[in-house]
């Protein structure tokens, strides 16, 4: 995961203060290409103030996390990219019960969310595993 290459934890935490401040990371690695709507194709949009993009033509509204591995999360965002900055700079593993204590979210859900984490970074191709693991 590029997310969080090269940061320090204190240059990680003063970066992402709020969810509203992931939400606008993610938004602009989504759409730095260019917004087109997933429905009708326009390419004209407007931006609410959670930084999701509502198309002009058909109306339909798509989220930042839409589509990553943040949709649908059952607890906040900022909290999701502290577990992902741990899991990613971390040189020892994490169990789902350390992540679940420290973040204060369910054991089961810190395990889901974990899992998901490790298959983004399998396909990352900054994170190429080389040799035996």
């Amino acid at each position: 995961m590029k997310l969080f290459k090269g940061q320090s934890l204190l240059e990680f935490t003063e970066r992402f203060k709020t969810d509203l401040d992931c939400e606008e990371y993610l938004a602009s690695l989504k759409w730095e290409d260019g917004y087109c709507c997933r429905k009708c194709g326009h390419k004209k949009y407007q931006v609410r103030k959670d930084f999701s993009r509502t198309c002009n033509i058909c109306g339909d509204t798509e989220s930042p996390t839409a589509g990553t591995l943040f949709h649908r999360l059952k607890f906040g965002l900022r909290k999701a990219f502290f577990i992902c900055f741990e899991m990613t700079t971390t040189t020892k593993g994490l169990s789902a019960s350390q992540v679940a204590r420290r973040y204060e979210i369910s054991r089961q859900t810190a395990h889901y969310f974990m899992q998901k984490v490790r298959e983004a970074m399998k396909s990352s191709e900054s994170h190429k595993m080389n040799d035996s693991v």
